[in-house]
Parts: structure tokens; sequence; C-alpha cells
């Protein structure tokens, strides 16, 4: 028998039957195969030789090998069939006939060896089919080494298998690779991760496999360091689609003492732009999910999941990032909202993300608008994977984000961008969120959504389009919102609704159907408020219909070349276009005849705003000019002449106001005063032989005066737009006069004023003649009111002031109409270029500070009478109230509703079923009711008494619907947000850039300016909003006026953008500054209270203001005030921070240097930001001396700061820290510091005025701003300063700070205590050495230490506005120390071991006095401090565990032991427990209460020297008893940082 046959029959009779040309038939089981063959050997040891030349000759041929590496057929129960048996997945059951022979030891080592040379025979003879790849012979040769039970010589085979690696090829060498690690053993690990490390330089192409294979191995920390550094070198040259593996490999290897570094230089090499950009010519037909950038975020993801080590180290790296903003942003970002959506690390997100949108603009790390937008149109797949978080985000940013802050234009930015470049799920997910905004009744929310639901539907209507049903469904709400929301959403529709018009399609139009019948519901309803969404609602569809761009007729048939079957289509759209715009128009005035005169003023103030904003094409421009226009000359205009015919004069009638004397234009404001009417005046100063008003006037409710200045805009804006802004067409307008009132005599005595009834005429008479100084009209003609001398002013006006009541009323609706006329006449003609127009519009608002002031004079002299004037009562603006809009606005004494011919009747006696059976009209305010209405009008009156009844006896004022209140007191007390607004053109005047010569340039008069500067402020404050403030959703409004909602009822600044306001600012803040200093100059030069500065006392500066009294100096005061409030804010205006706003920057800080001394404009131009930023400062600070209080000082050391934030990578605390003492004080912070100081210091008059947060503001800036130490000035005021007051002085001021004295101790105790955390949180701690470490610590802890003293000293009084501070800044200190100072004092444990236990038991001190104050909360029942003890435990018990921790790990637990807390009041004195003593010992290991006692050196021993000693011999001690709380410990520290 040979030896074939022999192995044979061995084989066989072990269990496997090999058959010629067939799979060998397995009738064992294998461990029983390997059993039998193993003893078989043992006995015969020539038959292991035979067997290995046996497997050699049946694997030498290459066409049946592969039956030997196959899995073997195994044989049936019954023997009479062959079957491969395999498992449900298809995986067959049997091994292979080598690997079988593989689990024998005595065959392994030669087997293992012929198959790795039988390996390179097939190299190069099977292809390169990947599909083929499964049946390869050398993929089913390395297959019969993976997952051996063990292997005999694995550094054998290891060695053999990477000297393999060295000459196959490069497909061969990906199969080896990644059967490595199922192949080797553990111990031969290191060996092949080197040779892999080296390879990834060398084969780039391997990269994949080789990372695959390393993560799968355990390989060294140095190793990993050497392949992560390869890698990362590769990024920029590597095939996007190895880009995902490269980044799983990076980060799943990385480890926390190198995830920074790490994560720092991938930022730098990973370029995502090129990524996308190469992905996109590669393949395009991949699934967006598939795409590189996808995978790469997916991996990305994956890790920042799973490790929180790389997630803290990111998010670090974030926010100290001081890099340009660069391809690394998007990375960031992404990053950003993957962490987002990981709950615990969603507070700390949003805090990164705040202060990245708060950037300063000198900053370059700023994420801005046009940044994200930009980002998320870049990487649209991206984001879509990342759409929750970012969704999530950009709600977060509407919600926190004030009015027009930069927040919120990054929320529109990211909503949009994401509109736009996201898919159908996106885009609706994105319409119901910001529906849900718009229906939260938050003002910001719903400020921002509306804007951003326009700006979708401007840039992306069709997109927008199939989602319209979440904007109407908000028309059910809009009766909520404000005018300019209103506004936003009717625009938004329009597009939407006239989409399919413009493009010429003939599609469905239910959309603008159904908003064509809901305005003109709301147009023909009975109350006011929804009056009013239907004007707005119907001029926003006019405007898309017959917009500028929506009708070009002309244009149209011009780009069809004269082609009429080109030009069809458009055409029809068009022409049907236009007629539903005049159908729009149409039914807005036949609404009006059904109305108010308010009602009709609020259209022309609505189709104004349209014309102003370019939203109405020339053709319809055209006829509402003709028609309004000829409406206004025929109702309002008159001549001398005219008015002669028209009243019963002795003489010439006498004209008020007028700038030109040969003008016969006369402006007849008494022809439709409607007090006049009431009171009979009309009939006795009006001619019998003139025809009536009424015939050519409809009969509408309320006075036609209230139309009046409304109607004049909309006549300005029309001629603008029509002949390229000139006024010449109506420039007598600016300087006709004002008939006031007719010659009534008024020395003839009067009934009372109660007992007058209106409509008897008999209460007045005629002047007998002109020039009697009985005539009323004589009185006020010509400039008597305005220009004459203050002295003689003030006597006709308190003689005025004693007129019977009737006719002051009367005179007030004059005056208040006339002061309307005027602002439009300045808002008209203050951009018009002219010499001549600029001299007289400076001379209407000089006119108009006085006619304000005689106005209000008037109203106070009005009030308490039965008759006080308010403009809502008297019909001249808009109802204030939801009230029905037809109930009537008589005079006082009159009845609210009259049957024909003149029967009174009283409302509450009517009852609302009697007037369904009357067959009688109704009169109200001289209207004609139906009496349907009059049931209505009726109805509305009982039900709303009731109510008006109740509130006055609750003593409460009745709310107005959200346009303030009505209450006729506020008009006397402040009229201002009663009369019509000045527009942005109105500001111009102030512009000193015009070419008009320094001698004929107009001067404003004090008052004047201040009118306008008044008008300014508060403009500038409702708009620009500041960085710092504004942002919560509590802040408190800025004062001033709210614009657009009483007199003006679409206005231009309530409805523009905060970019806009600032843009129409930039040109004229040059002159802001120039009237500050010609103010300065003029206050110093009459007062002589301040020193006036070099700069200001020239000889040479021009006059801007005239000064006719020494009186005038008071307006002046008030001009500088507004002035610096006004520059304050345009400096603190967050959206200077932008990047693209740059220019604007530039040009602010610009004008702000020129007004410096030695500095012009050649200069200027080549001046850096740096530079321009420290002559800003120095001109700033040199007009300092010349203000008089601290109000303003406090308002220039603002704009200091404000300035300063500008260049923050200027003058940095590196240089500081280089320079000398005296030059540090020269540095922008040393003089902020110096500066703050001295208004501390009382340098300036009117400090005890200061508001506590602005005792707060100069305390914090002198702190922080200090160029020396602030941590040393911190610990200065701790100690030093504020226990001065505590002290018991004569008068409780402390002579170190001469503002801190008892009664603004607080805010003091505030501004130091969050100073100090805040110099805590922001200290680099990382860069300190050890011994500088706990130096700064040990000034920490010290005045902690000093403020939770000062709270044992105060008495009662003090008490509780104090502790509550305390146990605030207490919370902040405490987890500053637990987040930031303990993890730095374990690294430096050891090394200064005596140190920080010293620091530790000082830092005890201060939570022994927190917990004190806790317990007082209790005692006092304090419930505002009480809300903060809670939280303030946790952060305490928090503490403690940290610091057992930080002794458990220095093996010191001896050192500290654990106990009940002793019960002490908030002076610190012991307090009798209520627990017994036994039971009290029994609990001492309690950890209900815990308290940590330091090991001191005092009470330990007195050699110093020995303590180290001493300390560890007590740790030696007392680890064995704290072994056993260990455990309790550790599970508490558990919970505590699940919470």
């Amino acid at each position: 028998m040979n030896s074939s046959q022999r192995c044979r029959q061995a084989i066989d009779s072990c269990g496997v039957d090999i058959v010629e040309d067939g799979l060998p038939i397995q009738k064992a089981p294998s461990a029983l195969f390997r059993y039998k063959l193993s003893e078989a050997i043992r006995e015969d040891e020539d038959l292991g030789s035979q067997l290995g030349d046996f497997l050699d000759d049946l694997l030498s041929n290459h066409d049946s090998i592969s039956l030997y590496l196959d899995p073997m057929s195994q044989a049936q129960p019954d023997d009479t069939e062959l079957s491969t048996v395999t498992d449900v997945a298809g995986i067959p059951q049997t091994e292979s006939l080598v690997r079988l022979m593989l689990g024998v030891d005595a065959l392994q080592t030669r087997l293992i060896s012929t198959l790795l040379e039988k390996f390179p025979e097939y190299i190069g003879d099977e292809g390169n089919d990947e599909e083929a790849g499964a049946t390869k012979i050398s993929a089913k040769l390395l297959r019969q080494l993976r997952w051996l039970d063990y292997v005999i010589d694995s550094s054998g085979l290891t060695e053999k298998l990477l000297e393999t690696l060295g000459f196959v090829p490069v497909d061969m060498q990906r199969e080896i690779i990644l059967a490595l690690p199922d192949i080797i053993s553990d111990s031969d690990t290191n060996e092949v991760s080197k040779v892999l490390a080296g390879m990834l330089n060398e084969t780039p192409e391997l990269m994949l496999c080789i990372l695959e294979t390393l993560g799968s191995l355990e390989c060294s920390s140095g190793l990993l360091q050497e392949a992560r550094s390869s890698v990362i070198s590769q990024l920029l040259s590597a095939e996007p689609i190895d880009i995902p593996v490269m980044m799983r490999f990076l980060l799943q290897s990385v480890s926390s003492d190198v995830a920074t570094p790490t994560i720092l230089r991938i930022r730098k090499r990973l370029d995502l732009e090129s990524v996308v950009l190469a992905s996109r010519y590669q393949d395009r037909s991949k699934d967006i999910d598939q795409t590189p950038d996808v995978l790469i975020f997916d991996a990305i993801a994956t890790c920042l999941r799973s490790h929180k080590h790389l997630r803290d180290a990111w998010l670090k790296i974030i926010s100290t990032d001081t890099d340009d903003v660069g391809s690394h942003t998007t990375l960031d970002i992404v990053v950003l909202l993957i962490i987002h959506q990981i709950t615990t690390y969603t507070k700390r997100v949003e805090s990164i993300l705040r202060n990245k949108i708060d950037s300063v603009s000198s900053q370059p790390t700023a994420y801005t608008p046009q940044l994200v937008e930009t980002t998320i149109q870049k990487f649209p797949a991206v984001f879509s994977t990342q759409f929750a978080a970012l969704l999530s985000v950009s709600s977060w940013l509407i919600r926190t984000s004030s009015l027009g802050s930069q927040g919120s234009r990054v929320a529109q930015a990211i909503v949009v961008g994401a509109f736009g470049a996201m898919g159908m799920f996106q885009r609706q997910e994105i319409s119901g969120e910001l529906a849900v905004h718009i229906g939260s009744g938050n003002l910001n929310e719903v400020d921002t959504a509306t804007r951003i639901y326009l700006e979708l539907a401007q840039r992306h209507p069709r997109e927008l389009r199939p989602f319209a049903v979440f904007i109407k469904g908000l028309l059910d709400y809009v009766d909520n919102l404000s005018i300019d929301h209103i506004r936003s959403i009717f625009d938004t529709l329009g597009i939407l609704s006239t989409l399919n018009n413009s493009s010429g399609s003939a599609q469905d139009d239910s959309m603008f159907n159904d908003l064509y019948i809901y305005v003109r519901k709301q147009l023909s309803s009975v109350y006011s408020k929804y009056n009013r969404i239907g004007v707005v609602g119907t001029v926003s569809l006019l405007r898309q219909l017959g917009g500028e761009n929506s009708l070009d007729i002309a244009r149209v048939e011009e780009a069809a070349g004269g082609s009429s079957t080109m030009a069809t289509q458009p055409q029809a759209a068009n022409i049907q276009a236009l007629r539903r715009a005049v159908q729009l128009l149409e039914m807005l005035m036949d609404s009006g005849r059904h109305q108010s005169w308010t009602f009709v003023s609020m259209t022309y103030d609505e189709l104004a705003h349209i014309v102003e904003t370019k939203g109405l094409h020339r053709q319809l421009l055209t006829w509402l000019h003709e028609n309004v226009s000829s409406r206004f000359a025929a109702q309002f205009l008159s001549d001398i002449d005219g008015l002669a015919e028209r009243y019963v004069c002795p003489g010439q009638p006498s004209v008020a106001l007028s700038l030109d004397e040969e003008e016969t234009t006369v402006l007849d404001i008494f022809n439709h005063n409607g007090d006049a009417a009431g009171y009979g005046m009309h009939k006795l100063a009006k001619r019998q032989d003139q025809p009536e008003d009424s015939e050519s006037v409809p009969r509408l409710r309320g006075c036609m005066l209230a139309c009046l200045p409304s109607l004049l805009r909309l006549i300005q804006v029309c001629e603008k737009a029509l002949s390229q802004n000139s006024l010449a067409e109506i420039d007598a307008l600016l300087v006709c006069g004002i008939f006031l009132l007719p010659p009534i005599d008024i020395a003839t005595p009067r009934t009372s004023f109660v007992s007058l009834e209106p409509g008897i005429s008999g209460s007045f008479t005629i002047a007998d003649s002109s020039s009697s100084a009985n005539n009323a009209s004589r009185l006020l003609a010509g400039n008597a009111l305005v220009d004459v001398n203050e002295d003689e002013r003030r006597a006709l006006l308190d003689s005025i002031c004693h007129w019977q009541p009737e006719l002051r009323r009367i005179l007030c609706s004059s005056l208040y109409t006339a002061a309307n006329w005027i602002r439009e006449i300045v808002n008209a003609f203050a951009d018009q270029n002219t010499e001549e127009s600029r001299a007289r519009v400076v001379q209407r608002v000089n006119q108009l500070a006085h006619i304000e002031a005689d106005l209000e004079a008037l109203a106070v002299s009005l009030r308490g009478n039965a008759g006080e004037f308010h403009p809502g009562a008297a019909g001249l603006i808009p109802e204030l109230s939801d009230s029905l809009s037809a109930r009537p606005s008589v005079p006082f004494g009159g009845q609210a509703l009259r049957i024909q011919p003149s029967t009174p009747i009283d409302a509450q006696a009517i009852e609302p079923n009697e007037l369904h059976s009357s067959g009688l009209l109704v009169e109200a305010g001289g209207l004609l009711l139906s009496q349907e209405d009059t049931r209505k009008l009726v109805s509305g009156t009982i039900d709303m008494q009731p109510a008006e009844a109740s509130m006055k006896k609750r003593g409460r004022k009745r709310k107005s619907g959200g346009f303030g209140t009505s209450t006729t007191e506020d008009f006397a007390k402040s009229l201002y947000p009663f009369l019509r607004e000045l527009s942005f053109s109105a500001f111009q005047i102030l512009d000193l850039s015009h070419e008009h010569s320094a001698e004929h340039r107009p001067l404003l008069s004090p008052y004047g300016l201040w009118v306008i500067l008044r008008e300014l402020s508060a403009a500038v404050s409702s708009k620009l909003v500041r960085r710092a403030e504004k942002r919560h959703l509590w802040a408190s409004k800025p004062p001033g006026l709210q614009f657009g909602t009483l007199a003006t009822f679409s206005s231009n600044i309530a409805s523009s953008t905060a970019s806009k306001m600032f843009a129409n600012l930039l040109p004229i803040f040059p002159s802001l500054l120039a009237f500050l200093d010609c103010c300065l100059e003029t206050r110093a030069r009459y007062c002589h209270d301040v020193s006036m500065p070099d700069r200001l006392s020239s000889r040479n500066r021009p006059r801007l203001i005239s000064i006719d009294a020494p009186d005038d100096v008071a307006a002046v005061e008030q001009c500088i005030d507004l002035l610096l409030q006004t520059v304050s804010t345009v400096l603190h205006w967050d959206g200077l921070q932008i990047g693209s706003e740059h220019s604007s920057l530039v040009a602010i800080l610009s004008a702000l240097a020129r007004q410096g001394q030695h500095t012009d404009d050649e200069e200027l131009a080549d001046m850096e930001v740096s530079a321009l930023v420290r002559r800003s400062f120095d001109y700033i600070l040199g007009i300092a001396p010349a203000v008089a209080v601290s109000s303003r000082a406090l308002d220039i050391l603002r704009m200091l700061v404000a300035v300063r934030g500008f260049a923050p990578l200027y003058e940095t605390k590196e240089e500081v820290c280089c320079m000398g003492a005296e030059q540090r004080n020269n540095t922008m912070d040393g003089q902020i510091s110096s500066f703050a100081q001295r208004v501390l210091n009382a340098e300036w008059q009117g400090s005890e005025s200061l508001k506590p947060v602005d005792l707060e503001y100069l305390v914090a800036q002198h702190i922080t701003k200090n160029p020396h130490d602030s941590m040393q000035l911190a610990y200065e005021y701790a100690t030093q300063i504020l226990p001065g007051p505590l002290q018991g002085t004569a008068d409780g001021v402390d002579k170190t700070l001469a503002v801190l004295r008892l009664s603004t101790f607080a805010p003091c105790y505030k501004a130091v205590s969050q100073t100090l955390a805040a110099l805590v949180q922001n200290a680099k701690l990382n860069e300190l050495s050890g011994s500088d470490l706990l130096q700064f610590c040990s000034v920490v802890v010290d005045a902690w230490m000093e403020l939770c003293r000062i709270t044992q000293k105060l008495n009662q009084s003090m008490q509780r506005s104090v502790l509550h501070l305390a146990l605030r800044s207490g919370y902040t200190m405490t987890d500053v120390f637990a987040k930031t100072i303990i993890p730095r004092l374990d690294a430096c444990f050891f090394a200064h071991r005596e140190e920080v236990v010293a620091v530790l038991q000082r830092m005890q001190k201060c939570t022994r006095i927190l917990q004190s104050i806790c317990n007082h909360s209790k005692v006092s029942k304090d419930t505002k401090l009480q809300s903060a003890v809670p939280q303030t435990k946790r952060k305490l018990e928090q503490l403690i565990f940290q610091v057992y921790m930080l002794m458990s790990n220095n093996d010191s637990l001896g050192a500290i032991d654990l106990g009940t807390l002793k019960h002490r009041d908030v002076h610190g004195q012991l307090v009798g427990s209520q627990i017994p003593r036994d039971q009290l010992e029994s609990d001492s290991e309690s950890l209900e209460s815990l308290d940590v006692s330091m090991a001191s050196e005092s009470e330990q021993s007195e050699d110093n020297a020995a303590a180290p000693q001493r300390i560890t011999e007590k740790a030696r001690r007392g680890n064995g008893r704290a072994i056993g709380s260990r455990n309790k410990i550790g599970k508490r520290i558990e919970l505590l940082q699940r919470r």
C-alpha cells in the first residue's frame, strides 16, 4: 500500500471520505475527526509527514484545489444522498478539508506554510473582477486562516503574512490587510501595527483597509499618534469617498489628552468645499444620503455621540477660536448642531452660538447672517441630515432674540437658506414652525417670523405656495397683531395669490378670491380694529396687483418685438391685474363713504406708505394724484378773498403762521373744525349766502380734519414719485398761512361752561373791529404764537388760557391740526436741496416747537373740565380702542344718538329689540344709519357700558387694545404720541453737508432742534438694538414714541428695519457730532460750572443754533442729553458687528475721528481700524470735561466702552503687561477704568440721581478695565471699600468712594460679586503655573470670603436686598469653583499640598455662610430668597463631593471630616438644635447635610515644619474608616452628575 492510499484510508477511518473529482464527504463531527487523526499521528510518526505530502499533492492541482478549500459535503443519515447542509442565512455548516486539517497540531505549521506558498501562484491569474472576489482561490486560501482556535507558530504566521504583503498586487494586499485581525494573535498586533502604519504614506490607495485594520488592533498610543499624523497630512489630497473612513479612525482612536490638538489639525486640513465640488463631478447619480460630505458628518456624529471627551474638546475649541471664518466654520456649525441634539449639552451649545453671533465686527470669528446662509446653501445635503437640530436652533434664536438684533437676522438667514436648499418635507416643517411663532403672541417671535415669511415669499414664492394654508390660517388671529405684522402677512399672501397671474398662467384664483372676500368683510365691519385690518389687507393686495413691476404693458410689448402673438398672454395677465387693482381701489373708496373720516385717513396713510416704498405703478399713481390733489384743493385751500367771502369779518381776515406775506394761499382749518360746528360757531361765523359744505363733502363720522395730514402726505409722495423728487408744483404749501379762528369777541361775559348746549350760536359773538384787542383772530394773526418775544408770547398764552372753555377747545382742535400739518410739511420739504426751501423748513421747525408748547398749555388749562381736549374724542385720530367704529365722536354736552330732526335719545334707554319695529332713521354723528346698523351700534354701546363701569369701580384704566391708553389726561401729560411722526426725510434738516455758506445757513432754535432730536432719539432707540441689552423677553422697552400707533397709521419708521434706519442715519451722523460740540460750547459759554476744552473754545467754529435769550440754555441742556443718547445707541448697535457693515463702521469711526484735533480727510483715508478707534476714543474722552452732570458722563463712558469694543485685538492684555505703569494708565482700558472711578467719586454733579443699574455698570467697568490687576482691585473692593458704610460712620458715606452709601450699597455689592465671578470664569487658568494658580485662587477665595462675611454685618433693613444677591453670587462662585478651580487644584496637589488645603479651608468658610443664609430664608419666610435656595444647596453639595474626590484621588481623606453641619443664624451665631444629642451622634455619618472640615495647621500643631508629615499620618489613619463611606459618596456623585 503506497503512502497516498494509506493517507486516504487514515482520513477515511477518522470520518472524512475523499472523493475523486468531488467534494470530500464529512461523516463524523469535526472535533472527533481531529481527535482520531491526532491519535493516529501520535501512534505513527511517519503518518504525519505522509499526510503533509498528501495534502501538498491535493493542493498542487490547480483544477481541483477549490474542492478542498470549499465546505465539505455532509453524509445524510441514510447515506444515500450527499448534499451540502446550510443554515438559514445560507452559510455552510461544515468546514473545508484544509481548515479541518488546520485543527490538527501536527499538521498545522506545515499546512499553513503550504497555503502561503500557494498564495502567490494565483496572483494575476484570477483577474480583477470584484464580483468574483468570493470565488477567488487567493481569497479562499486566506479564509482558511481566519478565526482559527489556536495557532502554534503565530509569530511565524505573522512574519510570512507580512512578507507576502511586500510583493503581491494592491488588491491582494487589501485582502490580506483586511484579514489580518482575524488571523494573527494578540501578541503580534504591535509588530503588525508598525508595518501597517509605515504603509500609510507609501501606499495611499490602501489607506481605507489599513485604517480599518488598525481600528481593530490594540495599538500603542505613540503608534496611533503617528498613524493619525499620517492620515491628517493626507486629508487634503485624499479621495472624497475615503475621507469618512479617515475621519472615523481619527476620532475613534483619539484619547482625551490629545483630542484638542487632533481636532485643531482636522479643522485646518479638512476642506469640505473641495470635497463637495469633487464629489459632484465624480458621481452625480449617487443618492444624496450617500454623498461624501454626508458620510463625513455621519462619521463625526457617531463619534461625538459616543465619546464625551470629543464633545468637550470640540466645544472648547469653538468657544476659544480666534481664527478667521473659513472652511472649518462649516465643520464647527454642523458639530454644534450635532451636539445640540444631546440634551445635556443644549444650553452650552446655545451659549457658544450666542457668543459667536454677538461677536464684534473686528473679531473675524462672528457667525454673520451672510455666512450662515451661504454655508447652508453650499452643503444642503449635510444640513438636511441635521435638519431637526437646525430647526431647533433657529426656533431658539427667534424666541430669545430681540427685535432687529443680530440673533434675529441670523435666525432669518438660517430659515431662508434652509427653505431654499432643502426638500418638501423640510419646507413644510419650516412653514408650520413659523406659524407657531406668530401664534405665540410674543412680540419678538411675531416680528421675526412675519419678516421671514415675507422674505420667503419674495425669494421663493413657488416653493412657498404649496404651504400657503399655514399663512391663511393666521388670518383668524391677525386682530391681535400690530399693523406692521398684519401688513407683512398680507404682503406674503398677496405675493402668493398673484403668483399665477404674474406669470400669465390660467390657474385657479381661489386664493385671491378668498383674500378679496376677507378684506371686503373687514372693511364693512362696524368695529374700527377690523377696518384697520381691511385697509391694510386691501392696500397690500393692491401693491401686488398694481406694483411698479407688476404692470408694465409697454415693456411687455417691447420685449415681444411688436409681435401680438408673443405678447398676448402677458398682456392679458397685466390687463386682468389692472382691472383687479382698480376694483380694489373702488372697493376701498366705496367703503370709505360709509365709515368715518379717520377711516379715510388710514386709507390715505396706507396708500402713501406703498407709494413711498415704490410699490405702485406710474399709471395708478397718476390717477391717484389727480383725484386726491383736486379734492384737497377744493376742500382745504382758499385765499384771502375767499375767506372774506366765506366768513363774517369786520375787516380783512387774519391769517396765522404765514412765512410769505405775498403768498395768498391759505389753509382753512376752521372750515372743517368739528368742535366749532358742534358749538354753533360755524353758523355764527359763516355768511348766510354761502352754500353748505355738506353738498360737496360726503357725510362721514368724526371730523374732516382727521384726514388732512394724511392727505398731504399722499399728495407729496405722489408728487415726488411723478416729478423725480421735486415739489416745485406744490411749494406754496410750505409758506402758506393758516386760518385758525374767526374774529370772535373774547371780552363779552359768557355763561358757565357746563350749562352750554352745542349748536346754540348765541354762545359767541363776532368782534366789532378787526383791530380790537378783543378779536381772537387778530390776537393769533401773523406769528404771534411763535416768533414774538418770549415774554410777550407767554403773556399771550396766559391770556388765551383764560378764554371761555369752549373757545379754547376749538382753538385746541385747530392748533392740533396745525401742528400735524406743519409736521407733514417738514416731512415733505426737508429733503429738498434748494437753499430757500431749507430756510423755510427750518422756520417751520422753529414754529413747530412753540405751537406744540402752546397746544400743551391749552390742553392743561382744559384739564378737569367736562370737555377737556383729546384728539380721539374730537375725531382727529383713528379710534384708540376696539369699540365700535360707528360710535360717534361729538363735543362734550352733545347727545350720542339723535332721531331726525333733533329729538334726543338716551342710548341706555333704547332696547335693541325695539329698533326692529322702528321705522325711523337714527343719526349718529351726522350720519343717518339704517335700523340694522343702529341696532348694532346701540347693542355695542349697551355692552360696553357695564365693563367700563366695573373698570372705574375697581380703579383701573381701560386698555385700548394695544394702541396705548385712551384716557384724556394722557394728552395733557404728553401730547407727542398723539402727533404725526417725523419721518426719515425730516431728519435731513440736520444735515450740514449741503453746499450753503455758513452766513446764509438757516439756524435752528434750541427748541426746534430739541423737537427733531427728540423724535430722532426715539426712532433710533426703537430700532437700533444694543449688543448686551433687549435680548431677553422680559427686557424693558426703550423710552420714546411708539411709532405708527396713534396719529400716523402707516409709519415708515415702525415698518423699517434696523439696517434701513442706520442707512438713513449714517449721512447725518457727522452733523449730529457737530451739533453736540455746538451745544456743549453754547452751554459752557452761558454756564460757568464746567471747563471748556480747547477744541470747543475755537472762535472760528460756525454757529449752528440761535440763542435769543439765556432761558434757551435749558433747551440746549435737553439737546445735549438727546445727542449723547443717540450717539451712544448708534455705537452700541449690534449691526456694526456684521462683516458686510465694515464700511459703515469705518464711516462712523471716521466721523468721530474727524471731530477730534489734528485729523483731516487725507489722513483718515490711510488709517487702519485700530487707529481710527484710538482717534475716536480720544475725541469722546475730550468732550468729557464739558458735561456737567453724572448722567451725561455715564453716556460718555458707554460710548468709550463701545468704541473700545471695535478693536479687541488692539492693546491686548499681553501687550499691556509689557508696558510701564504710566503707559498702562494711558491705554484705552486704563482710561475707561479711570473715567469710571471719577464718576464714582462724584466728580460730576447729580451723582445721587444715578440708577442702581448705572452704579453696577460703573463698578464693573472700573474693575474689569483696570490695566494693572483687575482681581486685586476686586479684592480691594471686597475687603476695604464695601465694608466702609457698614462701619458706623457719621453719615454712612464711604470716603474712598463718594457714591457708596447705605442706600447704594446693594447695587455696588451686586456689581463686585458678579464681576469677581466673571473674572474667575474668564481667567486663563491653564496658562498659570502651580504657584501662580494658588496665588490667584488665594486672592479669589479671600475676596469671596469677605463678601460673605459682609452679610453677617447687615441690619434688618438691608438683609432683604443683599442676602438674595449674596446667595445668587454664591451659587455662581460655587459653580466656578466646582467646574474650573477644583480640577486645576487636583493637578497641583502633590507639589503644593499645604497651599491647596489652605485655599479649601478658607473656601469652606464661604460655603458655611451660604448654608446659614439658606437656613435664614426659612426663618424670614422671604419667598424671593427661598427661590434661590434649592439650586444653591445642590451646587454646594456638589462642591463638597468635588473636594472629597480631590482628597481621595490624592490619598488625603484623613485631612477632611464628613459630618452634620452646625446650625447657625445669618450673623454666624450658633442656634440650639431641636435634634436629641444621642440621635445627633448616631447620625453623624449621614449625608443629609454635609460639611467638609479641613485639617488646619493652627488647630493641629504649632510646628509648621511637621505639617506635611502630620497630614500624611492622619491620612493613613483616616483612609481605613473612609473606605466604608466611599461607596456612598460615589453613588451620590453619580446622582449629582445625572442631575
